[in-house]
């Protein structure tokens, strides 16, 4: 969830002494806001009384007074994820709490705002709660939208989805490496996010806001990478652009250059890339005087550069030149538990945020996730998702593993024979489990909701319309006084 629409507050603070507070003084449920490491910034009236809270309790941290601190507010900080949990205060004053996470245009994390409801509501207020709870739901959604990474903007580490220990390890030395100005080396397996680091490291640097200028290496003809890399002056060419043009390294000047797949340019490159790291000075084609950029480089590839060296293919002072500051990302079969994180993650960026709070992933698919080799690593979950995702339209809303590709299964089943008989690779056993986890669900709704359709309804996110046409397709009816 982002702030937004008050006035740019350049903090909490602001909000929580501003006019906008008075807007929550009027609701039912309680309103708290939190500092981003869990300190009291406001409080309405009605919050206050829910949990019997002193009126002075600004500036005092959340565990002075709940004992559900660390599972609530506490998680969410620590996630920047909403929590939905029961709150227990030290005199036993009880309540249900919705912990959003509120996040600037860069993604820091501001605090925390809290709605609160008392657990000994009625059905009629619980009807009007849902009501604003869906409302600030589509809200959320907005919010995050507005979040996510626009067309030009850079990754931070922040924005890389990734929680495991080997992604933390790495986030925590590239934070410290963004502050030199020394050359880094990405080293990666392709597919991995190498651009995504380097956009990283450049946005943690001193030169963030400066131009990154981006070279695939290996994109380029090795007869027009001189050119791209230094530019060049009138007339050096037939066909040249009138009045020369800037090449690469001038681009960045002041900023950051992004060299992806060094290892695929040239030995005569190479002697040109080394002179300009070492001075700074750019020969220009055609170019009678001398020009200096200041920039930072950052260089990648998925090639053992020493092996290079050693095959003769590779200018070895280029090498330990470049290899000053060395960052390994880890491949995606080291970091199997930031899968879920990634599916939820891509699942929200090919279908939107709202509809992809619809879709829910089997079990089944996870499991199969997790002993998947992931030769394509992040780039290739992404891919095999988005078929899935394209499959899955018209199809429910459980995501399964009869929706993956058939080369997907194919690679499973040639990587881990073994896996074949214990993989429940047939459609009808999954649309049949999928159906029962749906029986199962309404079933356990309408229960709790006393057959209550319209509650029912809003309770599960579909119109009452969807419901019934739901209970009439899995056989399910009210009780005979419900009828």
């Amino acid at each position: 969830m982002q702030l937004h629409n008050f006035d740019n507050p350049k903090s909490l603070e602001d909000l929580a002494g501003s006019a906008y507070t008075s807007v929550f003084e009027l609701l039912h449920t309680g309103i708290s806001i939190m500092s981003a490491e869990g300190y009291f910034l406001y409080s309405n009236k009605a919050f206050l009384e829910m949990f019997n809270l002193p009126a002075d309790v600004y500036g005092k941290h959340v565990s002075d007074f709940f004992l559900t601190a660390e599972q609530g507010v506490m998680t969410t900080i620590r996630t920047r994820k909403m929590t939905i949990c029961s709150s227990v205060t030290n005199n036993n004053a009880q309540g249900v709490s919705f912990r959003y996470p509120l996040l600037d245009d860069n993604g820091k994390l501001l605090g925390v705002i809290i709605e609160s409801i008392s657990t000994s509501i009625d059905k009629e207020k619980l009807l009007s709660l849902l009501e604003t709870v869906r409302n600030l739901e589509e809200k959320v959604d907005y919010f995050e939208r507005k979040s996510q990474k626009k067309p030009g903007m850079l990754y931070t580490f922040d924005s890389i989805v990734g929680e495991s220990d080997p992604m933390e390890a790495m986030k925590k030395r590239g934070r410290r490496f963004a502050r030199s100005n020394e050359p880094i080396l990405l080293f990666g397996e392709s597919g991995t996010g190498k651009e995504l680091i380097a956009q990283a490291l450049h946005s943690s640097s001193e030169r963030a806001g400066k131009p990154f200028v981006t070279v695939n290496c290996a994109a380029l003809p090795h007869d027009l990478m001189e050119s791209e890399l230094f530019g060049y002056g009138t007339g050096a060419f037939t066909g040249a652009k009138s009045g020369g043009m800037k090449g690469k390294f001038e681009l960045a000047d002041k900023g950051t250059i992004f060299l992806d797949e060094i290892g695929e340019t040239s030995m005569p490159m190479q002697a040109k890339l080394l002179r300009v790291l070492e001075s700074g000075e750019i020969q220009k084609i055609a170019h009678s005087g001398r020009l200096h950029s200041d920039f930072r480089l950052i260089a990648a590839t998925n090639k053992n550069l020493a092996q290079l060296v050693e095959e003769g293919t590779f200018r070895e002072d280029l090498y330990h030149r470049l290899n000053i500051l060395e960052l390994d990302i880890p491949p995606l079969r080291e970091r199997i538990s930031d899968i879920p994180l990634l599916t939820r993650h891509f699942i929200g960026q090919i279908m939107g945020h709202k509809r992809a709070r619809e879709i829910h992933i089997s079990n089944e698919l996870y499991r199969v996730f997790g002993i998947y080799p992931w030769r394509g690593n992040v780039r290739e979950l992404k891919n095999v998702l988005t078929s899935a995702l394209y499959t899955l339209e018209g199809d429910g809303d459980i995501l399964t593993l009869r929706h993956l590709p058939e080369r997907f299964l194919r690679e499973l089943r040639s990587d881990r024979p073994e896996s074949r008989e214990e993989l429940p690779l047939e459609a009808p056993d999954l649309a049949k489990a999928g159906a029962q986890a749906e029986r199962k669900t309404l079933m356990s709704v309408l229960a709790s909701t006393e057959y209550n359709k319209t509650l029912a309804a809003r309770v599960l996110g579909i119109s009452r319309n969807k419901l019934y046409k739901k209970m009439r397709d899995l056989g399910l009816r009210a009780p005979a006084h419900e009828s």
